[in-house]
């Protein structure tokens, strides 16, 4: 008996030409499987899908900011110069710039906010600060009996006591302490009248006029408004001698 004969036939080998062409189809599947709104940077929608929720996740954490410093519109300039100058400035460059113009450059704004002073906390304490003064400088005019009455005051001192003496007196004026202030003043108040005031009322008894000096506007106006100003040339010319002795101008 003949042996089986085995027709199994073995494939021929694919023809370069055949394989190319499944490699080209296979190329056109992948074009025609990418969107063409995927821009070229993502190799597929869900590449791009990722990236932008990464993105969006970064843009929603909270920007890194300065932590602002807490001030007191009462709080005293000392206390805010030595705060001022554990961040690094110089509160009297603030101070000698807000004196000299009435206010801050944006310069000085920019500064304070990168230390943690928001510019709306700066105006805060700075109207604090100048409503402290309004309110030391009427208490002030106070205790003489008023505006003129200090003014005199301070026009008899400065003519009539050494320089350390005033020196003294500034310097405590410039201490922004209201009890130190006020016991400088009532003292200096105290030594004018005793010094200074009998001298002028001696001067007021004989003929308003004659003598001495002006201490104050209130003086001169006084010795004006008397009818011997309008009437008596030599009233009025110990008037203009007495003006001239003074220091009101």
């Amino acid at each position: 008996m003949a042996d089986s004969i085995n027709t199994f036939q073995p494939e021929a080998p694919e023809s370069e030409e055949h394989q190319q062409a499944m490699l080209d189809r296979e190329r056109v599947g992948e074009v025609d499987e990418r969107p063409e709104w995927l821009p070229e940077k993502f190799k597929s929608p869900e590449d791009m899908a990722k990236a932008y929720a990464s993105l969006e996740s970064k843009l929603g954490q909270p920007k890194e900011t300065t932590e602002e410093t807490d001030v007191s519109p009462t709080e005293s300039p000392s206390e805010v110069a030595d705060l001022l100058d554990s961040k690094g400035l110089d509160f009297s460059a603030f101070q000698n710039e807000y004196a000299d113009t009435g206010t801050l450059s944006e310069e000085a704004y920019q500064a304070l906010q990168e230390a943690g002073f928001s510019q709306p906390l700066v105006d805060s304490w700075i109207a604090g600060q100048d409503a402290l003064a309004e309110s030391t400088k009427q208490g002030v005019f106070s205790l003489t009996g008023g505006e003129e009455q200090y003014a005199g005051m301070i026009n008899w001192a400065s003519e009539n006591l050494p320089e350390h003496e005033i020196d003294a007196f500034n310097a405590t004026m410039n201490t922004q302490d209201k009890n130190m202030i006020e016991l400088a003043v009532q003292g200096m108040f105290a030594r004018y009248r005793s010094e200074a005031e009998p001298n002028l009322i001696q001067g007021t008894n004989s003929s308003g006029a004659s003598g001495g000096k002006f201490e104050s506007t209130a003086q001169m106006t006084a010795a004006m408004a008397d009818p011997r100003y309008a009437n008596d040339p030599a009233y009025r010319q110990e008037v203009a001698n007495k003006l001239a002795r003074s220091s009101l101008f």
